[in-house]
């Protein structure tokens, strides 16, 4: 949820959603709002997709906008989003990492590779989350309450981990 809603909160007014509502799934209709991507051939529109295939080939699209304009930090945080939704949480961490680094000083990447950190059971993950959380509020501190909100839902994690 704390990633779809993310999602929400940066389409904003991309979205067909209003800018405060929160985006409960990620759905093929957004992210072709959002990029614009071309519409389907007659033929293509009359072949019935599964939902996974579809965002599989969405994916594959946004993969390739990604490489043609690496400049463009938004799609590559969608990109992330999206495979974390498609359960490629390993690739959507790599992606993060690489763009935490190259952006330092971008909140949106620091939100989002936090709000996909808290999902993990392991310690180390939910502390960088916090951490990363933190770094957001320094950068945007319109933020502040939405990030201590989700450092608040680390914290009772945390604690109830059991001990090692």
């Amino acid at each position: 949820m704390a990633v779809t809603f993310t999602l929400g909160y940066w389409m904003g007014s991309n979205s067909q959603k209003s800018a405060l509502e929160p985006v409960n799934s990620l759905t093929s209709s957004d992210m072709e709002h959002a990029f614009g991507n071309v519409q389907p051939s007659a033929h293509e529109s009359k072949v019935q997709e599964a939902p996974a295939q579809s965002l599989g080939g969405l994916v594959a699209g946004l993969e390739k906008k990604v490489a043609a304009n690496p400049e463009n930090i938004d799609q590559q945080i969608l990109l992330a989003q999206t495979y974390n939704e498609l359960d490629s949480r390993d690739k959507s961490l790599k992606l993060l990492r690489a763009l935490n680094k190259q952006s330092p000083k971008n909140a949106q990447v620091k939100i989002t590779f936090a709000t996909i950190l808290m999902k993990s059971e392991d310690k180390k993950e939910l502390k960088e989350a916090s951490q990363l959380f933190d770094e957001a509020i320094q950068l945007k501190p319109e933020a502040g309450s939405m990030a201590r909100m989700y450092q608040g839902e680390i914290r009772v994690k945390l604690d109830n981990l059991p001990r090692q």
